[in-house]
């Protein structure tokens, strides 16, 4: 069985997945060269409707390159046999591109045929002042008596699932912020929903108990216009990729899900609906933070506005559970992000604009959060001081000033030359989304990253009128 005329594809070298693609010829003249998009060069005829193609020689290099109007180039021709002339050269690389264009529009259509998989969302239900007084109460009750009795850990373990999944998150928020003045039992609360989150149980209705652990990989991104989606369908084709590249056992679980999670999205809940993933999920079914009927009309609104920003948001993915381990993700973290990239790229460009995007190392739940807000945060402060210095002055001569924006689950820092009372910079600094927010780890955190640039710090507190 002879191979086809052109073969395209991918490979790797010692830095991971390299940025051009293949082309092989097979017939004679036989040869390898390699394939780029988004390729500018003018050449005499490129501002036609029609397809038009040019073969250009690089005095410099000594080296002859392929270019069309449809933004590809070939270059790095390596021949096997015979070296054809120009003409043949610009004749063969005209066939090739039409083939490849011919297998983008497949690619394309094979994409949008992607069986569209229910969705499930899980409203906010307030309960009635007396309900949530009610079940508040039950719920510091219990969790003081676990700390006396560990046989009643169980018991709170199911009551705090039920408490999380209910729809009211108010329900555990306050039950934790009344018992501030017993440490033990509020430690115990909050370590106790952590653990619903992070190591799902998913009950079947035969009875049978599927055990995961929640994973995630931290996703920034840039954004020229405002808003941004989260439910990204084609994500589910990098779960294989990312289980082989993990190196998880043959038969392990690993569901990938295609909605991402943005900062907002889990400040808005608290996190607690996350309880939702892994049963929904186990349905075959994708989980809506939000209605997307309702989310896609706001974010459709909001993309023709001009917003320039750098997002951050989290991919979950659920493991099976003891199937990976954080030494075993760690030594396989560059192979499995040079795998998924890729992936992620295409899922996520096909559904939202982006420019500029970075995807971080898998980790678990708790520290995917604190690993991806920590980086942001860092990178938010580096490019602001860089500006600021860029309009004159040095870092020594900068202060800073830090205010608390409980709706944002924010500081803003605002950063003034030493003398002056007009800031010339300003920045967020996030808190790190959790079941309760520590505001003092994060105050914590800015100050050590301030002190190590040398840009003293105060608190600015806001007067209520």
């Amino acid at each position: 069985m002879l191979p086809n005329r052109f073969i395209f594809g991918d490979a790797i070298d010692e830095q991971g997945l390299e940025p051009c693609e293949y082309v092989v010829h097979t017939e004679s003249p036989a040869f390898i060269c390699r394939l780029v998009g988004n390729d500018e060069t003018p050449f005499d005829g490129d501002d036609q409707e029609a397809f038009a193609s040019a073969v250009l020689f690089d005095e410099a290099d000594n080296v002859s390159i392929y270019v069309c109007n449809q933004g590809f180039r070939l270059f790095d021709f390596s021949f096997r046999d015979l070296v054809p002339t120009a003409g043949e050269l610009q004749g063969i690389c005209d066939d090739a591109m039409r083939i490849y264009l011919q297998l983008q529009e497949i690619y394309r259509e094979r994409d949008a045929d992607l069986p569209a998989r229910e969705m499930r969302v899980f409203p906010i239900k307030p309960l009635p002042p007396g309900e949530r007084a009610a079940a508040v109460a039950n719920l510091k009750s219990l969790a003081q008596e676990a700390c006396e009795r560990p046989v009643s850990k169980l018991q709170l373990t199911g009551l705090v699932q039920q408490t999380m999944a209910g729809g009211d998150q108010a329900v555990l928020t306050e039950a934790q912020l009344g018992l501030l003045s017993m440490p033990p039992a509020r430690e115990l609360l909050l370590a106790t929903a952590r653990n619903c989150i992070a190591f799902p149980e998913v009950v079947r209705k035969d009875g049978s108990i599927l055990s995961f652990e929640l994973w995630a990989m931290p996703f920034a991104f840039s954004r020229a216009q405002g808003g941004a989606w989260w439910h990204f369908p084609m994500m589910e084709r990098a779960e294989p990729v990312l289980a082989d590249a993990l190196e998880l056992p043959p038969k392990a679980t690993l569901w990938m899900s295609p909605t991402a999670f943005t900062i907002e999205m889990l400040n808005e809940r608290a996190c607690q609906d996350l309880v939702h993933l892994a049963p929904v999920m186990d349905l075959g079914c994708d989980y809506a933070p939000v209605n997307p009927e309702d989310a896609r009309a706001t974010y459709e609104a909001a993309r023709q506005t001009k917003d320039p920003r750098l997002m951050l948001a989290f991919i979950p993915f659920l493991v099976e559970r003891g199937t990976l381990s954080q030494e075993q993700a760690r030594r396989h973290a560059r192979k499995a992000l040079d795998a998924v990239m890729p992936f992620v790229q295409d899922a996520v460009g096909a559904e939202m604009e982006y420019g500029e995007a970075e995807l971080f190392a898998p980790l678990p739940w708790w520290e995917a959060l604190a690993g991806g807000v920590g980086g942001i945060n860092r990178k938010h402060l580096s490019l602001t001081l860089a500006l600021a210095v860029a309009h004159g002055g040095r870092v020594s001569e900068l202060r800073a000033e830090a205010e608390y924006q409980p709706e944002h689950q924010a500081y803003e820092v605002l950063l003034y030359r030493i003398g002056r009372d007009e800031a010339v910079a300003r920045l967020p600094w996030l808190l790190v989304p959790d079941v309760a927010p520590d505001r003092a780890r994060a105050w914590g955190d800015l100050s050590h990253c301030l002190a190590e640039a040398g840009i003293p710090l105060a608190e600015r507190l806001s007067r209520l009128h």
